[in-house]
């Protein structure tokens, strides 16, 4: 399972900074947990330097993992805040019929509910949510889940 973590790096920012990026390291936990086998697609750890970067390569950058989004298994989505490029991420998702998990207050935002398959309220509700049938039955085959019902790795 390919899973594409998005979410908030400068936000609405307008100088060179970013938002704090723990996030991730706790998305990226709680679904190892549930799926040791899981890969993770991270923007931001895989391109740490970006800032630094011309805008012609930070502009490549940013449209190839946009395609990115649309070709994994699931894109989970932390938004405390409105984030133009996960919104973005969000819909090649969305777009490519990739189930979109948004972590986020905003779930009565147009974005996000029309692009989310789930918006989960706080990363504690993820955590449990991806240890569900329900988060199974949105990424694995049919197969893959009685499989796993009978002693997999998610349980």
């Amino acid at each position: 399972m390919r899973v594409f973590l998005a979410g908030i790096i400068q936000g609405a920012r307008t100088d060179d900074g970013i938002h704090h990026q723990g996030y991730r390291k706790e998305i990226r936990d709680a679904v190892s947990a549930a799926y040791p086998e899981a890969q993770f697609v991270d923007p931001h750890e895989e391109n740490l330097g970006r800032l630094e970067w011309s805008r012609d390569l930070q502009r490549e950058m940013f449209l190839r993992y946009v395609r990115e989004a649309g070709r994994c298994d699931v894109l989970v989505a932390w938004l405390p805040e409105p984030s133009m490029g996960t919104s973005v991420e969000m819909y090649e998702a969305y777009r490519m019929g990739v189930p979109v998990i948004t972590i986020s207050p905003m779930a009565g935002t147009w974005a996000v509910f029309s692009l989310a398959t789930r918006t989960l309220p706080d990363l504690e509700a993820f955590s449990t949510f991806v240890r569900s049938s329900e988060f199974a039955g949105l990424i694995l085959s049919p197969e893959a889940i009685e499989s796993s019902e009978a002693g997999g790795a998610h349980e």
